[in-house]
């Protein structure tokens, strides 16, 4: 009996991008055609890849902050490290999750230390609040815009099996906890951009962080996911809080 070939979701997302060797492409290849589950699951990966393409499109056509451009001005060493954040915004165009985790030059790791304490509850917050529903949670998209000075709304996860339980608020940051499936905590941590662009996703223990920042909001969500699941979970995160 021939030894049953092992495809794992980074092989998927770099066959789909094109970045495999043509030996392994080609398995990779056959492999899909004979297993059903593998396809759709490739198939999803590239029906996300396209969702996050139409989403952050408009990122790349968007002219650069004007802070961004008087500090390659001012410090002509800092051109290369702007070239490379405006790297990581069309890279996601192109690479998806792997760009997220290859192409992250701008590791300032404040907010995710600053999620995480919040998440381990290291950090108390000033105020708790109680969500029943998403429909009560709209009443406070207010108190968040307010909170993290970007126009924001909270967003709904119910279509991944996520509720929505409760916001926590740090002075100048959010904190959204919702529970999802097993009983499975997963958080949204906000608040204002230092002005950088940065779009990662990792593992740290047994958590899945993704952190997307542009020059006006920090956002990391962490949960106990997989790579595939923090990807869908990132984007209708990102439509929520836009939309």
């Amino acid at each position: 009996m021939s030894k049953q070939l092992l495809i794992s979701d980074e092989d998927l997302h770099a066959y789909i991008d094109g970045a495999l060797e043509e030996g392994r492409a080609l398995a990779v290849q056959n492999a899909l055609a004979g297993n059903a589950a593998l396809a759709e699951r490739a198939a999803l990966f590239r029906a996300d890849k396209a969702m996050l393409k139409a989403i952050y499109a408009p990122l790349a056509q968007r002219p650069l902050p004007p802070e961004w451009i008087a500090l390659a001005r001012q410090r002509p060493w800092m051109r290369w490290r702007l070239a490379g954040a405006i790297a990581a915004a069309v890279l996601i165009l192109a690479g998806g999750p792997l760009a997220w985790r290859h192409y992250s030059p701008l590791r300032n790791g404040d907010v995710v230390e600053a999620a995480l304490d919040a998440r381990n509850g290291t950090r108390a917050p000033e105020r708790y609040i109680v969500l029943r529903d998403i429909v009560q949670a709209h009443r406070y998209d207010a108190t968040l815009r307010q909170t993290v000075a970007s126009n924001v709304h909270i967003p709904d996860l119910s279509r991944m099996g996520y509720r929505l339980y409760g916001l926590r608020l740090y002075g100048a940051a959010a904190e959204l906890l919702y529970q999802g499936p097993q009983g499975r905590l997963f958080t949204l941590y906000m608040r204002r951009s230092d002005g950088s662009a940065r779009f990662d996703q990792f593992g740290r223990g047994s958590l899945r962080v993704c952190v997307w920042q542009d020059d006006q909001i920090s956002t990391v969500m962490a949960g106990d996911v997989s790579v595939a699941a923090m990807q869908r979970l990132a984007i209708l995160t990102y439509t929520g809080l836009t939309s």
